[in-house]
């Protein structure tokens, strides 16, 4: 059966876009908003894994901790809510609520494809707050072809990669391999902490140099055959390995020294099968199976220094493990007609085991499981050619919770060529997860404990924009864009502190955030590219139920890229900015009253110098990251000008680093 192809024909293959969508489309024609980070854009400016390119993107905030890693939130909605996919299977494995984004390497990825706002009618729980999804290499020009990647940041990041692939007539097989390494400072001034007096009294100890070292392992392999030019079969399999070390604080130093050192093992195995098929002209599916395995073993040792050795202790050692099985697929119709239809089938489960596991309704005690299984229809009509409106209905089983209605509708109008308006209301819901349920997080640093008195999240979301693609002439163009956005949570699930530094997962009544998007954008063929953005947010306070706070918090962001290649010596040259703005933040003070405290605005700037030689054998790309140096910042006072407890701060980035990236290729 031969496929009509002459929809793509006369578009950039690197704008199609396939998440939430009937088949693979032009990201200018999908009825959402799909935002596109194309894998040129991370290669040039030496981002190695998802936290550094999120981290550059408006209304994206990716928050650090030394020890869980980098969460994400986008429209002030983050955790739990936001879904991460490889190729439509979503990433295992939360910490505290969040996928560590430093975790997902970028070796083989062709693009990044991202949407704001709920997704539960498509994507079910998890994605009530906006979905990334990381669209993986699948084919290659070449008959062979082999690269080596090596990049080295003067921080101590060192990260390696080799990629190899085969293509032959209908088959195609590659694989992929990375080391990433990093080691911040020598391991003695790793040890060192600082004392803090905070202004209760209370003495506070933190690590003077708070990034842990460490190292990662990365496989992943894909077989691909296409029977036809209408069905395409693949399998897919990825293997990630991490240890983190968190060295102690040396003990008694004058006598047989010691400390207690922290091994933070994670291991991630993923497989993978999909298939894209054309039933006819008129009929597409696509399904994929997939099963993760996550893993999360906790070690503590006991160095001595005097003899140099090690010994476990065994009753620090501790292993969480969890597993995932997912079936979708989705059958679309492709009529040129009024209206096309879509129906879409999804089964998942999640089981857990490990010591911090406790389950009172199961046996063992120690293992848990969670499944959900769900249905959608969807409807698309075109009353006009301007004219586009999508509708979405989810309805499922949830093992442990009711699973309501999940409706959504989206509408797309072009009422001329140039002006687009788009528009989207969803529902979304989301189900505790299993760690929210039943798990338990304690160290030096963190105590974090479950709770089975939780109540599902139900959120509605609104969204509204429009965008003026106006071409000047046959080189330049320019696109002017604006954004309103709302979105409410019932039930939203939080820390909240039960005792002193002791925190529970809790439901707040309400949560609200909203806000508003400007761009602007300015196209020189693929010489020049200026890009602008301007973000407000106001995300609810929820100590102004009970106290005397206001009851919003605003947020300012800027984003500004400059993308330019210098003719003469053929080198792109990359430009990127962001501003935080001052972000308010409150907590109980000593008399029960609400203490405000800021957390300063700040900015983030990158800069890379890129080109290729030798018939793009050789690819090599040097520049600095986080120019700003911004590595932590104060909590300030209600005068804006003094610390508010005696040092305390939140980690920010790793400060400025220069890097080299070499790139070699080989191909035929």
């Amino acid at each position: 059966m031969q496929i009509d192809t002459s929809m793509f024909s006369n578009i950039d293959l690197s704008e199609i876009v396939v998440t939430a969508q009937y088949a693979p489309t032009d990201t200018r024609n999908a009825v959402h908003e799909v935002k596109v980070i194309k894998s040129k854009d991370i290669e040039e400016q030496g981002f190695v894994n998802l936290a550094e390119v999120l981290n550059r993107q408006l209304n994206f905030r990716v928050s650090s901790d030394p020890l869980i890693g980098n969460g994400l939130s986008i429209q002030g909605v983050g955790g739990e809510n936001v879904q991460v996919m490889i190729d439509g299977v979503a990433v295992i494995g939360r910490v505290n609520g969040v996928v560590d984004l430093s975790q997902i390497n970028l070796n083989n990825v062709a693009r990044i494809e991202v949407i704001e706002g709920a997704m539960s009618a498509q994507f079910g729980s998890n994605a009530s707050g906006g979905v990334v999804n990381i669209i993986t290499k699948k084919s290659q020009a070449e008959k062979f072809r082999i690269e080596l990647k090596n990049q080295y940041e003067d921080i101590g990041i060192l990260t390696n990669g080799i990629s190899a692939g085969i293509q032959h007539k209908h088959f195609f097989a590659s694989v992929n391999a990375g080391r990433y390494d990093s080691q911040f400072a020598p391991t003695d001034s790793l040890r060192l902490y600082e004392e803090f007096i905070l202004s209760t009294g209370e003495v506070v100890k933190t690590k003077k140099n708070p990034w842990n070292p460490k190292t990662q392992l990365s496989l992943d392999g894909m077989l691909r055959y296409r029977f036809s030019d209408s069905i395409d079969v693949r399998y897919q399999y990825r293997y990630f390995d991490e240890v983190l070390k968190n060295f102690g604080e040396l003990r008694r130093p004058q006598f047989k020294p010691y400390a207690f050192d922290e091994y933070y093992h994670t291991t991630r195995q993923d497989h993978s099968i999909a298939g894209d098929i054309y039933l006819s002209p008129h009929y597409y599916l696509t399904t994929v199976f997939g099963f993760n395995e996550f893993d999360r073993i906790i070690e503590t040792k006991r160095y001595d220094f005097e003899n140099d050795s090690t010994s476990i202790v065994e009753a620090e050692l501790d292993t969480s493990t969890f597993k995932a099985f997912l079936h979708r697929s989705v059958f679309s119709s492709l009529y040129k007609g009024i209206w096309d239809a879509q129906l879409g089938l999804e089964l998942a489960s999640e089981t857990a085991t490990g010591k911090r596991i406790a389950d009172s309704t199961s046996t063992p005690i120690n293992e848990t499981s969670l499944a959900n299984y769900a249905a959608w229809i969807g409807l698309r009509l075109k009353p006009t050619k301007k004219l586009t409106i999508q509708a979405n209905l989810r309805y499922g089983h949830n093992s442990k919770y009711n699973h309501p209605f999940i409706p959504s509708l989206h509408l797309s109008w072009n009422p001329y060529k140039e002006l687009k308006f788009r528009a989207s209301y969803a529902h979304g819901f989301r189900a505790p997860s299993l760690k929210e349920l039943h798990f338990s997080f304690i160290d030096v640093n963190h105590f974090i404990v479950g709770s089975t008195n939780l109540e599902a999240e139900y959120s509605k979301n609104l969204t509204a924009g429009l965008s003026y693609d106006w071409k000047l002439n046959k080189r330049q163009n320019v696109e002017f864009g604006g954004k309103v956005f709302y979105t409410k949570i019932r039930n939203r699930i939080v820390l909240s502190e039960f005792a002193p530094v002791q925190y529970t997962y809790d439901n707040l009544d309400s949560y609200e955030t909203h806000g508003f998007n400007l761009s602007a954008s300015y196209q020189l063929d693929n010489q020049l590219s200026l890009n602008s953005g301007l973000s407000y947010t106001r995300l609810f306070n929820e100590w102004s139920k009970d106290h005397d706070a206001p009851k919003f918090n605003g947020i300012t962001e800027l984003q500004n890229e400059l993308q330019y290649t210098i003719k003469p010596i053929k080198t792109r040259v990359n430009v990127n900015h962001r501003f935080f703005g001052k972000q308010a933040r409150y907590s109980v003070s000593s008399d029960d009253g609400v203490k405000q405290t800021f957390l300063a605005n700040y900015h983030l700037l990158n800069l890379s110098l890129s080109r290729s030689f030798w018939k793009k054998r050789i690819f090599l790309s040097t520049g600095v990251k986080n120019i700003t140096d911004v590595q932590s910042l104060p909590i300030l006072g209600q005068d804006e000008d003094q610390h508010s407890a005696g040092g305390t701060s939140q980690l920010i980035d790793f400060g400025r680093t220069y890097f080299v990236k070499l790139n070699l290729k080989f191909a035929h």
